[in-house]
């Protein structure tokens, strides 16, 4: 909607400038009273155009494309932002056409401006309705929600995990070539373990996996559909299989914590071969 409204108004606009420097006098008043509306609405043209076309491009693709072309723009506080800021654009415009129409009916024309001056005023006039419909829908339909819900956080913090890495897609024939790959390098019995460890079905739905299908895989190395894994990990925040999200942030932990254990036990060994060479000397 934003985007037809503003593309017609742009042309409008337009189409006053180039009849007001050609018919009106002085032009370079008019110039300078359409410049800044025509700026305005070019803002909110682009600005409208990026969320429709941010919106579409994740419409009807698979879980991999969708997560790799999602970004902040898909954050609701973004939306709200947007929406709150191409309202205020629209206000600024409703006042500026209001204020174009009340300079256009206290002009003086002649005959050969007629057409250029009740353009103007026919446009100012319209787009003042316009820009106040906008505006009214904006405060009708608007609801100022300090807390995003639960469902929300949980889905965005999915799909940050996926950007930071800790959950990867690929597809199932990727997976199946790697572990060949490293089968072949490493010889006939990491074959058969790795072989045993790759799944070929699907521990949530227990579905079979096909060479075409994407497949989530966890940080724990465990392989999902990304929708049960998605599922799977809104409701309990953790891998089916028990496994922590961050185990290789719970793996360092664990192993600098046994680094520290280790060096306080060989200084309490050390503690005492000190005490006996100070008793020697």
């Amino acid at each position: 909607l934003y985007v037809a409204e503003a593309s017609i108004e742009l042309l409008s606009l337009a189409g006053s400038l180039y009849l007001s420097q050609a018919c009106l006098t002085p032009p370079a008043l008019f110039l300078r009273l359409l410049v800044l509306p025509l700026a305005v609405v070019c803002l909110r043209f682009v600005w409208s155009l990026r969320l429709a076309l941010c919106y579409f491009r994740v419409q009807g693709v698979d879980v991999r494309t969708a997560i790799n072309r999602m970004s902040s723009v898909h954050s609701r506080s973004f939306w709200s932002c947007s929406a709150a800021t191409l309202t205020c654009l629209s206000c600024v415009l409703m006042v500026w056409h209001a204020i174009m129409f009340l300079l256009m009916t206290g002009y003086k024309y002649e005959s050969n401006e007629a057409f250029a001056v009740k353009y103007v005023l026919g446009t100012s006039a319209f787009f003042v309705i316009v820009n106040w419909a906008l505006w009214r829908d904006f405060v009708n339909h608007y609801k100022d929600v300090h807390d995003e819900p639960e469902d929300l956080r949980s889905l965005y913090a999915v799909f940050k995990l996926h950007k930071s890495k800790v959950i990867q897609l690929f597809k199932y024939q990727d997976l199946e070539l790697a572990s060949q790959v490293v089968a072949k390098a490493t010889g006939a019995a990491a074959a058969e373990e790795g072989a045993a460890k790759l799944p070929t079905t699907c521990a949530v739905c227990l579905e079979d996996f096909t060479s075409t299908d994407p497949v989530a895989q966890l940080p724990c190395g465990h392989v999902f559909h990304p929708t049960c894994a998605h599922k799977w990990i809104l409701e309990d925040w953790r891998c089916p299989f028990r496994c922590s999200l961050d185990c290789k942030k719970q793996e360092a932990s664990e192993q600098a914590a046994g680094e520290q254990a280790t060096g306080e036990q060989a200084a309490d060994e050390a503690r005492p071969a000190e005490v006996d060479v100070e008793a020697g000397r």
